[in-house]
């Protein structure tokens, strides 16, 4: 997948003044997103912590928050294209 991996120091700023990074878009979705799905499953082996945070970027990236049945073969094949550029 592609996305930029920018950093922060929090001990000058919270906002990079040269680059604009910041953490709250992720500090969010960690919250929200991957925390509540964590305890609802009540824990999550390490092992399996990667491919899940992978996953939930995927579905952001691709899907709506609560896709219909019938559009996830179509953010599926939509991933694929942008991923594989076909």
């Amino acid at each position: 997948m592609r996305y930029q991996h920018l950093w922060v120091n929090h001990t000058k700023h919270f906002k990079d003044p040269t680059t604009g990074a910041h953490t709250n878009r992720i500090e969010g979705v960690w919250e929200v997103k991957i925390k509540q799905r964590i305890k609802a499953a009540r824990g999550m082996r390490k092992r399996v912590v990667a491919s899940y945070l992978d996953e939930c970027m995927w579905r952001t990236w691709y899907f709506a928050e609560k896709p219909a049945k019938s559009h996830i073969f179509q953010g599926l094949v939509t991933g694929i294209r942008k991923y594989y550029e076909v």
